[in-house]
């Protein structure tokens, strides 16, 4: 069965800016999940500067290599300076990179956007190692929903392996549609209505 797709109006919005999150009920606290800080979400859309390119450096670090074979679908040696460059890098004025802090100021997940067209981008989701189950990828995919949905976007475009059953989980949870399916990845959509006035 289609899921309906996501009006503007029912994502759940996150202000960026230095007073954190405006809306958090979809992320209400639970015993089985550690609570998201309420920290804003940085987003970039331009290169990264040094000091940038050292919190992500030191993402990668604490990130196992099967996570990282999971969001990039192919093993790579990140810890390869040119190589995590690549995969973390902006192209100038294509996309946006954003993540949130923990509660140590580190990066605890970090999101991608890149447009392929005018309508639609194409997204990256990776959460580090030990903050999985926490909340922090549903977080900033909902926060890509509603900036991408205040921008005009009609969807955004996920390619995950069939074998990442939890951004699978989350992608059902949020309300995507499944565009294309092959031996090893799954096109997911997730469908936005436009909305002008979103907060």
């Amino acid at each position: 069965m289609r899921p309906e797709p996501i009006a503007g109006d029912e994502i759940p919005t996150v202000t960026i800016g230095v007073h954190g999150p405006r809306s958090r009920s979809e992320l209400a606290p639970s015993p089985h999940r550690r609570p998201v800080r309420n920290e804003p979400i940085t987003v970039l859309d331009r290169p990264l500067i040094d000091a940038e390119w050292d919190k992500v450096r030191a993402f990668v670090r604490r990130m196992d290599n099967d996570d990282l074979r999971l969001r990039f679908g192919n093993p790579r040696d990140l810890r390869d300076e040119a190589t995590m460059r690549q995969a973390f890098d902006i192209e100038g004025g294509l996309g946006e990179i954003a993540w949130i802090l923990d509660e140590a100021a580190a990066i605890a997940g970090i999101a991608h956007r890149i447009m392929v067209s005018r309508a639609e981008a194409e997204i990256g989701l990776i959460v580090r190692s030990d903050l999985k189950r926490g909340g922090y990828g549903e977080y900033l995919l909902r926060d890509m929903l509603a900036r991408s949905a205040r921008q005009g976007l009609t969807a955004l475009i996920g390619l995950v392996l069939q074998e990442n059953h939890a951004m699978r989980r989350l992608a059902a949870k949020i309300g995507c549609v499944l565009r294309k399916q092959c031996a090893s990845t799954i096109e997911l959509a997730f469908e936005i209505g436009t909305q002008t006035d979103i907060e």
